[in-house]
């Protein structure tokens, strides 16, 4: 990692990271943020380019920029957000972290709005909605007023809110996850930060992964009602010839949901520089030599990805881990099979930490698992698998009993703030 410009804000509110992989047009985001109604020295701007290019996008706006960092990670690679995310964790200094789109509008209150909102609930994970334009003579950039945007060929405009905050059916599908997720820094480092798992390479996921793992850990997922980001059609918005991990076809990582439904907290491949942040003492300095190993992401080569009969040698074939004995196994980027508890209740980082364990080849981790049963039980692993669902199904009913009754933390919620 290379490192173009470093903050010297001391105290931020807060830390907007903005993502690039030699791809972007436009940081015009950076234009709305000179503007913002509250002083300067709230907030800070990283940048993170995944490869090397230095953007002639953000020349016009670097005095806006206080960290610029390259990763420079080959171009034979493909792109992961996630690792990103994480390089904007361990660079950042604020209480809360901003993930949001760089080529966006945002109004004057966008800053002051995120800051008020943990003021009045620290313990929330916040999404801000993005009303989305079609026109296509607003490209390039053309900074229309905010009231464009939301007239002719705005999709999703009605009567000033979106239609996925209106929409509570199915508000996954609805709402734009991927738009802007803010969270408390130190929330975002007990949960280990992105996961950097191979299913989350390319253009699938984004920071909802740490919105779902967040809600397990106990904060509530809030969607604003009256702030939004305003995003103008480009080229490629979609994700044109990316690579795509496993989704629902409609473009929602089933990993990430599938962490979301299990109760899971940790990452099922964390990054070593969030994990010492994590378990020791560790200042982002010293950690951040840690961030990108080489033996993690050997195989995010496009080779290795575009090969099926080497996706197959590397275990890849599926797109979900395997669920076994009351655990899920994945394999980890070094070649070895990783278990968590896959528990109902697994609200806390300690609780999944202390059943990580780590084997060489699956039929050892399957064998270790099996061993841990009373042996009328080991004969039938469905039988395994029935008893450790019963059990986790009795321990989350108690925990849903002792959450009405007001003697342990809320459940899973998704609530508005407006």
């Amino acid at each position: 990692m290379r490192l173009l410009k470093q903050s010297t804000r001391t105290q931020p509110r807060v830390s907007l990271i903005l993502l690039d992989w030699s791809v972007r047009e436009s940081f015009h985001l950076l234009h709305y943020l000179s503007k913002q109604d509250i002083a300067r020295d709230n907030f800070e701007v990283i940048i993170l380019e995944y490869y090397s290019r230095v953007s002639d996008a953000i020349l016009p706006f670097q005095d806006q920029v206080d960290t610029w960092a390259l990763l420079e990670m080959p171009e034979r690679y493909y792109y992961h957000k996630h690792l990103m995310y994480n390089a904007g964790l361990v660079l950042s200094k604020g209480e809360v972290c901003v993930v949001c789109d760089s080529d966006a509008m945002v109004t004057p209150g966008f800053i002051r709005t995120i800051v008020e909102a943990f003021e009045h609930d620290p313990n929330i994970v916040l999404h801000l909605d993005q009303f989305r334009n079609i026109r296509q003579d607003f490209y390039p950039f053309s900074y229309p007023s905010f009231e464009d945007v939301l007239g002719v060929g705005c999709i999703n405009n009605v009567q000033g809110k979106t239609k996925g905050i209106l929409d509570v059916e199915d508000p996954v599908h609805a709402r734009n996850y991927g738009a802007c997720m803010c969270a408390r820094r130190e929330d975002l480092i007990a949960i280990g930060g992105a996961d950097e798992h191979i299913d989350y390479l390319g253009h699938i996921c984004g920071p909802y992964d740490m919105t779902f793992r967040l809600v397990n850990h106990g904060r509530r997922e809030v969607w604003h009602e009256s702030e939004f980001m305003y995003h103008t059609w480009h080229p490629g918005q979609a994700g044109v010839d990316n690579y795509l991990g496993p989704h629902d076809g409609r473009h929602v990582s089933t990993t990430a949901y599938a962490s979301f439904c299990s109760g899971r907290t940790l990452p099922l491949l964390e990054n070593e520089a969030v994990r010492r942040l994590r378990t020791s003492d560790a200042r982002p300095a010293d950690v951040e030599s840690l961030l990108i190993k080489p033996e993690r992401i050997q195989y995010w080569e496009r080779t290795y990805v575009e090969d099926p009969a080497k996706r197959l040698h590397l275990g890849m074939e599926n797109d979900k881990p395997l669920r076994y004995c009351g655990h899920l196994i994945s394999r980890t980027h070094d070649g070895r099979f990783e278990s968590v508890l896959n528990a109902c209740s697994g609200h806390t980082s300690a609780v999944l930490e202390s059943t990580r364990q780590s084997w060489a080849t699956l039929e050892e981790a399957k064998r270790s698992l099996r061993s841990r049963f009373p042996a009328w039980l080991r004969c039938c692993v469905p039988l395994v698998a029935l008893y450790v669902t019963a059990a986790q199904v009795a321990h989350y009913a108690i925990i849903r009993l002792c959450n009405s009754l007001g003697i342990a933390r809320a459940p899973r919620t998704l609530g508005r703030l407006s």
